[in-house]
């Protein structure tokens, strides 16, 4: 197994499957939001124990938004709602697709259309 497919963390998702973070998507989510470097322990919270977990509307591409706000995340500048996405490839496992910090306004905006699970 290459260096960037290393699985860094497996937690459980509230539908009971093993949702991993590998390398390579690590590297992606710090890539592209550098400030949530020192939150991986909280992204994977997220998937073990979000507040909310919604689904996407029919025909749109089957990832799942894990939700769970954190006060750390407003001491540092940022909105305190994390976005945790991945896919369940089957009820036993899935992967972390990327992350990113969200205020109230646009997170309710965007999951407008999104079934709560």
């Amino acid at each position: 197994m290459g260096t960037l497919n290393r699985i860094l963390a497996i937690v459980k998702s509230r539908s009971g499957a093993q949702i991993r973070l590998t390398e390579r998507q690590w590297k992606h989510i710090i890539t592209a939001r550098p400030q949530l470097e020192d939150f991986q322990g909280e992204i994977l919270k997220t998937i073990e124990d979000p507040d909310e977990v919604h689904a996407p509307p029919p025909r749109a591409r089957p990832q799942l938004h894990a939700i769970k706000k954190f006060r750390r995340l407003k001491d540092v500048g940022l909105s305190q709602n994390l976005v945790v996405v991945y896919r369940e490839l089957s009820p036993r496992e899935g992967f972390i697709i990327t992350a990113f910090p969200i205020s109230d306004r646009k997170r309710r905006r965007m999951h407008r259309l999104w079934r709560r699970l």
